[in-house]
């Protein structure tokens, strides 16, 4: 299992970072179906990652700890150990395709934007704070769920990543 998790908390040492604090996916809770569209309005669908552990974030431009974690989830896109293994996706929030692609435009986000347009993956997928991040495993299971922003010392989601690597 994922014990290591459960060291996510933990409280830092004063001038530490935090790791994120990870609670398990709801007991008695199916994973949620997650097809929605790209910026490149091709179709995507979570079912086609099967095999690999899927880091899902719900963000949005307009929320400031989305954007202050957008580099540390494009640094575990690009994780070189995690190469084929890992996969991180962006679900942005109800905004527009304009304010979606300029806003990503500006920056380099390594990693696939879907758009959540009526805010129903949102809701199905998360307890109603963003950012809210979510680790499925490789057989397309919920398993992790963590609501707040992903600090850039965290240690806590690759320890939780790589126990579900391991799986």
């Amino acid at each position: 299992m994922l014990a290591a998790s459960s060291a996510a908390t933990l409280l830092p040492a004063a001038g530490q970072a935090a790791d994120v604090v990870l609670r398990p996916w709801p007991a008695g809770h199916p994973t949620p179906a997650l097809k929605l569209v790209g910026l490149d309005g091709q179709p995507w669908d979570l079912a086609q990652l099967r095999g690999k552990v899927v880091v899902v974030n719900f963000w949005a431009s307009w929320c400031g700890p989305c954007v202050a974690e957008l580099p540390v989830l494009g640094g575990l896109a690009q994780r070189p150990a995690w190469r084929g293994k890992v996969a991180v996706v962006g679900v942005n929030y109800k905004e527009s395709l304009d304010t979606i692609k300029d806003f990503s435009g500006a920056r380099s986000i390594p990693y696939p934007i879907l758009r959540d347009r009526s805010g129903d993956m949102f809701k199905a997928w998360t307890a109603g704070v963003m950012p809210t991040t979510i680790l499925v495993d490789r057989q397309g299971r919920a398993r992790w769920r963590s609501a707040g922003e992903i600090d850039a010392g965290d240690t806590g989601l690759q320890r939780s990543i790589d126990a579900l690597l391991a799986d």
